[in-house]
């Protein structure tokens, strides 16, 4: 069964109830259950309208349509506490009073389940949902990107992989330089160890040291082995 059959079944579904519980509560009033049915069917009709107008939100999650469920409920039970069906025989009131319910409840799940994490927000202050899994490739990173030390804060920031992988020869470019005679190239080989060590123990990083057969051909240059790497 496709996604929009299913809606559309809980539609009809949703109005046939409507109509039902329509003829129920008016099958005790002087006009018999037809009225009844037809307020029924208008009210699933209109509720099923909005529901239509209010599908530019999307699809987030179940726990987004138990939200919407329970705040459609808290309104429903403010309005069912004003006493306004007091007068009318306890048979009519339950059945108002359900329909209130699965009105209500039915509105909330679908304004829910369409709202974004933003809107979310505005709801309830100071929660944010945020993404567990990345959409990103891995990086293949050299031995500058490794010295400038900035790509731990933007992959901590989500902007980019979390996943990096240095080739082998990547990693021995480095020890050379943390080896060089020359106080330049050491402190920034030194350096670049330092941050490949706190990359390793981060936990907003996947690091992998990769072992490419493009290092071990010393006649291509390093940016050439990158390319065959990735």
């Amino acid at each position: 069964m496709t996604p929009l059959l299913t809606v559309n079944l809980l539609r009809v579904l949703f109005v046939t109830f409507c109509a039902a519980i329509g003829a129920i509560a008016s099958s005790e009033l002087e006009g018999g259950m037809w009225p009844g049915v037809v307020l029924g069917l208008l009210l699933g009709l209109v509720v099923v309208l909005i529901d239509r107008l209010l599908k530019g939100f999307s699809l987030r999650a179940f726990s987004s349509a138990t939200f919407g469920l329970l705040l459609g409920w808290i309104f429903a039970k403010l309005l069912s506490a004003s006493q306004i069906l007091i007068y009318l025989p306890p048979t009519t009131q339950w059945a108002i009073g359900l329909v209130v319910y699965c009105t209500f409840g039915y509105l909330g799940m679908m304004l829910a389940m369409r709202s974004n994490r933003d809107e979310f927000s505005l709801i309830i202050p100071y929660v944010r949902f945020a993404r567990e899994t990345t959409q990103h490739e891995p990086l293949v990173i050299d031995t500058n990107v490794i010295i400038d030390g900035r790509i731990a804060e933007l992959c901590a920031t989500g902007f980019l992989s979390r996943s990096l992988i240095v080739p082998r020869f990547v990693l021995g470019e480095l020890q050379a330089l943390a080896d060089s005679r020359d106080p330049t190239k050491r402190e920034r080989g030194r350096r670049g160890l330092e941050i490949l060590n706190d990359l390793q123990r981060s936990r907003d990083v996947e690091l992998t040291i990769h072992e490419s057969s493009a290092g071990e051909d010393v006649d291509l240059g390093v940016d050439a082995r990158l390319v065959r790497t990735a």
